[in-house]
């Protein structure tokens, strides 16, 4: 369980790096250094039922998860407590504006850690809110486990 949750926080942070670079609105608001302060996954099992989980993480330099944003559409997010091998990776990203969604774009090893399927390059997360000093994404992971699930990113500027 831990290891697909690690899976899909890699992936979703990765994601909402984009929303700093390309959103008309949020030109430069959102460059610089961001960490994961809250994860939300919904998860529904064949009998119907659903298991909602929260994970809270420490916002900070060297702690959790960090994002770098780059006015270029570039970006890195650091795993700082992942036990894989990688805790590192580079992404381009940008905004698809008529659907409010940021797009990440990512090589065949990123999205390997995710799940099996190996064509996958790319995600689209809901940018949900946008403040100054935070923001908010959401989506249905498809990637990582066979059947899909929701889940929400609530990040933090970290100073």
């Amino acid at each position: 369980m831990k290891r697909k949750i690690f899976r899909t926080i890699v992936l979703a942070l990765a994601a909402m790096l984009m929303a700093s670079c390309c959103h008309e609105e949020l030109p430069n608001k959102l460059v610089g250094h961001w960490g994961c302060e809250t994860y939300i996954s919904c998860r529904t099992h064949d009998d119907g039922s659903e298991q909602w989980d929260t994970l809270n993480y420490g916002v900070g330099t060297g702690r959790g998860y960090e994002l770098w944003f780059n006015q270029d559409g570039s970006g890195k997010l650091k795993l700082n407590e992942s036990p894989a091998l990688i805790k590192e990776f580079k992404c381009q990203y940008e905004m698809d504006e008529e659907n409010q969604q940021v797009v990440i774009t990512g090589n065949a090893w990123f999205f390997a850690i995710y799940g099996s399927n190996l064509d996958v390059k790319e995600a689209r997360f809901d940018m949900e809110e946008w403040h100054e000093d935070a923001f908010t994404v959401s989506w249905i992971n498809k990637v990582s486990e066979d059947k899909p699930f929701f889940e929400r990113f609530y990040l933090k500027k970290i100073e």
